[in-house]
Parts: C-alpha cells; sequence; structure tokens
C-alpha cells in the first residue's frame, strides 16, 4: 500500500511540476518528485516489473504534460495518436533508467552519476529524431524561479536535467540513509543551483546597462480559420484588408511614435511576402490617412502596375509601418523561390536603405509543414495539406541599431539552434510564433517556458510576438518585462500591442562559449559508471 501511494505521490508531483503550472510544485518536482518514484521502484525485485511500473509511471506523466497535444480542432482525429505514441515512446525511454538501479538501496555515487549521464544522453538525441523532439526535458522543473534558473547559463537545459536527476537519486540514498554524510551530499546539490543563482543574478544586476530599446510587440489572436479562407467556416474568415486595418490601428493606438522595433507575429497575414494582391486604391484612403504618403513604395518589389492599376503586397504594408515609425519591423510570412517554399520572418530596414532579409525556418515540423516519409501524402491530403516548405539552411544575424537572430516558433525550443545566432554577435533573440494550432491548451505557457530559458543559456533579451499565445519581453537573466494579458490574467486571445522600453544588457555565457558539448561530454564519460565492477563492489559494501 505504502508502494502504491508513494507512485502516486510522484506521480502528481511531478506531472504538475512544472514553471508554467505551479513554481511550486516544480521546486518541489526537482527536489524529490523522482526519488519518491525510485524509492518505490526499489521495493520491487524483479527487473522486468521495474522496468514496466517505470515506463508505466513516466507515460502518465507525459500524458499530463503533453495534454495540449489533445486537440483535433485543426489538427484531425490523429493527433490523438501522435500523442498517444510520444508519450509512449518517452515512458519506454524513462523505463530504461530502471534497469541500472541496484537490487536494493542505497545507489552508489558513480551509479548515481551513469544512470544521470544516460538520461541526459537520451533528452539530448531526441532532438535529432526527424524534426527533433525538444518539449519537456526534465531540467524545466528547475527553472520554476528565476534564481534556481541562472545554471543553464553554463550546462544549458541538459545540465539541468542531468543535476535534476542527480538530486534526486541522492534523495533516494536519504530515505535509506539519514546520516549527516548523506544528508550534506542531498542538501549541498539541492542547494547548487540556487546559491549559484543568487549570486549570477547579483553580478549582473551590479552592471551598467544601457538605455531602453522602444518595441511593439503586435498579437493579432487570430485562429487558423480565421486568418485564411476554410470552405464551410467562410463566417470565421477575416479579410486580409482588415486584418492589416487591425495591426495599424494597434500600433497607431501607442501615442508616441518613438520606436526601434516592431515584431508581428509567424505567417502575420496570408498571401505571402512579394505576391501583389492588393488593390492599392481599395485600401489607400484609410492607409494613407494612417501612414501618410505611400507613393514612394509603389515600385518593385512591393508594388505592380497591372492594367493602369497599382497592386501592392504585404511586404508593402510592412515597408510601409517601418517608415512611417521609423523603425526596423519583422513579421513572419511565407516565401517563394522558384519551386522553393519558405516559412520565414523578414526584417524590414526604415526609410532611406529600405533593405528587406528573409530568414527561413530550419526546424519543420513533421506532416505540417514537411513531409518525412512519401507514403504518408494521402493521410495529410485528407487534412487538407498539400504543400510543404523547404528547410532553411543557416542561422543569421541582421544588422541595424542592435544586432538580432531571429527565430520561427518551435526553433525557440531548441538550445543548438537558438545558440547559432548568439556565437554569430546577436545580442537580441526575436521569436516569431503561432500557437494557434493548438487553442486552449498549456502550449503557449510551456512555449514560453522554453524560451525563457533561451535567453539565460546565452545571456540576451527575447522578443516574442504571438498569434496567439504569450507576446512578451524577456531579459537577458530570463526575467518577463511585460506580457501581453489582460487584468485577469488572460492573454490567448487578446488583440492588441505591447509597447516595452527594453532593457538591452547582454553579456557572455559559457553555455555560449560549450554549447551542450560540454554536459555531453560528461555524460559520455559517466556512462563508464554503469558498467564499472568497482563500482558494483562499492555499491554492495554500502548495501
Amino acid at each position: 500500500m505504502i508502494t502504491v501511494v508513494l507512485f502516486l505521490i510522484s506521480w502528481a508531483l511531478f506531472a504538475w511540476g512544472q514553471p508554467h503550472i505551479s513554481p511550486v510544485l516544480s521546486a518541489l518536482a526537482s527536489s524529490f518528485g523522482l526519488a519518491l518514484m525510485w524509492f518505490a521502484l526499489l521495493r520491487i525485485r524483479s527487473k522486468k516489473a521495474r522496468y514496466i511500473v517505470s515506463a508505466l509511471w513516466f507515460f502518465a506523466v507525459q500524458l499530463v504534460q503533453l495534454s495540449w497535444f489533445a486537440s483535433p480542432t485543426y489538427q484531425g482525429t490523429y493527433i490523438y495518436f501522435v500523442y498517444g505514441g510520444i508519450a509512449l515512446w518517452l515512458g519506454a525511454e524513462f523505463g530504461i533508467l530502471s534497469l541500472f538501479l541496484p537490487k536494493k538501496g542505497p545507489i552508489s555515487f558513480r551509479r548515481i552519476l551513469g544512470i544521470s549521464a544516460l538520461w541526459t544522453l537520451l533528452e539530448w538525441s531526441r532532438l535529432f529524431v526527424l524534426c527533433g523532439f525538444a518539449w519537456n526535458p526534465i531540467g524545466l522543473s528547475l527553472t520554476g524561479f528565476n534564481i534556481s534558473s541562472q545554471l543553464a547559463s553554463v550546462i544549458g537545459v541538459f545540465g539541468l536535467s542531468f543535476l535534476v536527476m542527480a538530486i534526486n537519486l541522492f534523495g533516494v540514498n536519504l530515505c535509506y540513509r539519514r546520516n549527516k554524510r548523506v544528508l550534506l551530499t542531498y542538501g549541498g546539490v539541492l542547494l547548487f543551483p540556487y546559491l549559484f543563482g543568487a549570486f549570477h543574478l547579483d553580478f549582473h544586476e551590479r552592471k551598467d546597462r544601457e538605455g531602453p530599446y522602444h518595441v511593439a510587440l503586435v498579437q493579432t489572436a487570430l485562429l487558423p480559420d480565421e486568418k485564411d479562407y476554410y470552405y464551410g467556416k467562410e463566417d470565421r474568415f477575416v479579410h486580409p484588408y482588415l486584418q492589416w486595418y487591425s495591426i495599424v490601428t494597434y500600433l497607431k493606438n501607442h501615442s508616441d511614435k518613438n520606436l526601434d522595433l516592431i515584431v508581428l507575429p509567424e505567417y502575420a497575414l496570408p498571401f505571402g511576402s512579394h505576391a501583389k494582391v492588393y488593390a492599392f486604391r481599395d485600401m489607400a484612403p484609410f492607409m494613407e490617412g494612417e501612414l501618410g504618403d505611400l507613393s514612394s513604395l509603389l515600385v518593385e518589389p512591393f508594388a505592380e502596375k497591372r492594367e493602369g492599376k497599382w497592386y501592392v503586397s504585404n511586404s508593402f504594408w510592412a515597408q510601409a509601418l517601418a517608415d512611417y515609425f521609423q523603425a526596423e519591423l519583422v513579421m513572419g510570412l511565407d516565401s517563394k523561390d522558384g519551386k522553393d517554399h519558405y516559412n520565414a520572418a523578414f526584417h524590414f530596414s526604415s526609410k532611406g536603405t529600405r533593405a528587406v532579409t528573409r530568414y527561413e525556418k530550419r526546424v519543420l515540423l513533421p506532416l505540417a509543414e514537411y513531409l518525412p516519409f512519401t507514403f504518408l501524402k494521402p493521410l495529410v491530403a485528407r487534412y487538407g495539406i498539400t504543400n510543404f516548405f523547404t528547410h532553411g539552411k543557416e542561422a543569421k544575424v541582421i544588422g541595424g541599431k542592435h544586432p538580432m537572430s531571429l527565430s520561427v516558433c518551435y526553433e525557440e525550443c531548441f538550445p543548438h539552434v537558438m545558440r547559432e545566432g548568439r556565437v554569430k554577435g546577436a545580442k537580441l533573440f526575436v521569436s516569431v510564433t503561432n500557437d494557434g494550432w493548438y487553442p486552449y491548451s498549456r502550449l503557449p505557457e510551456e512555449h514560453y517556458i522554453h524560451g525563457r530559458i533561451r535567453s539565460i543559456e546565452n545571456g540576451v533579451p527575447l522578443l516574442r510576438a504571438c498569434n496567439t499565445g504569450i507576446t512578451a519581453g524577456v531579459d537577458s537573466l530570463g526575467r518577463t518585462v511585460a506580457r501581453f494579458e489582460n487584468g485577469d490574467g488572460s492573454f490567448e486571445l487578446e488583440k492588441g500591442a505591447l509597447f516595452i522600453p527594453l532593457d538591452l544588457y547582454s553579456y557572455s555565457t559559457l553555455y555560449t562559449f560549450w554549447g551542450d558539448a560540454f554536459i555531453i561530454l560528461i555524460s559520455l564519460v559517466s556512462l563508464v559508471f554503469l558498467r564499472n565492477p568497482l563500482a558494483e563492489k562499492r555499491e554492495s559494501d554500502l548495501s
């Protein structure tokens, strides 16, 4: 009975112990959530039974943590199979750890290192399966409070996963032996990230700051069938003319024109970047009334004349906004180059240079954005998906007042992808995102937590503009400067613009220097302890 109770308590604690659900539960989960489960698991003698129980336990954890997957509104019912399949996969991986537990407790120091290393390598390797699966590394449980997150600037989120595993395995030993040595070991490992965080925050708080960088982040709050025309849902479609009118209105509501940067979300408008689909004379009365004379923009690549009438593109209106506010502008738009079709983010310079730079998304989602296997084509065609994107090739750092690295949506969850921009000299991360495909779920909050860790890992501020989701600004220490929400804390379908005077302070981190290579090397070396006969003998002596 005690064993069952321990499994249930640990499951509830770890499943809901995520930073966006409860920082307190998150801290408790990272401290002893897994320890309770392993202590209960060591009561089971059969290795086979241990594997099955631990795999099912983690499967049940993932059913809670990945519950946002179960959203068929725009994905179709096949998403339930994806949801269940991924949860089973992660459970099966976690169960492997049970095979390396001793017959009985306590657990030797070497074995603790080996098990922690094995899990870290399993988590990291997921980044390279198909598009990569970056959600829910257990290191996130250590980021419920900003102070305990700062160690990511040295070892990254996978280093935090290694540490959470080690903390909990030392916690198992505390269940067996409550002597001073075991208590000091567990307490020291547990408190280390908090002590490091306190020193780290205090050190950087003493540094000089630059003047504020004035930013406007636009959230359109349009769901997929509002942004695009869907047969059978014509009444929900918001005409692109109205979409642009709303964007201009959101920005003009800000009385002060002093803006350095405007950011619009991923796939901000339909029709792509340079397709000339808007009749200029239809939109000119309103747009020129708000933005002034736009005749100087009636040139390629922004506009073309057909049968005596000017037609303009989304890039025309984006450049018009940049010119009016004398600010740089970033927005997500589809783009075509011959046969290649990209999910991209564009950077528009203000009036004068009018240089346009395109960043192509590199991490594409299987089935939705690219087709990993041709035999799946009939399946996705049933959901109206017939066109796919081309993978981008490289990180790009955009010039201007402040060098920035752009990312599109899911890329924000990949430490090595975001780090590439920082290595190339970026001092600001700008992410354009759309979480609207999974409406009314926990996805936006979880996505935001991943982005916040990227700031800490690389010591740079982050700006996020979402169609629906969490539109926010984060400083280089991972602290939320501002987020777009109403007085009740609701954020998903709030429409408008968030204006932020962002602190541009950035600093070099050890994680940027060595990336994941540091913790992966430590993990590979530590794997030897899982097969070391001396470790087995030492463990027997301890028992």
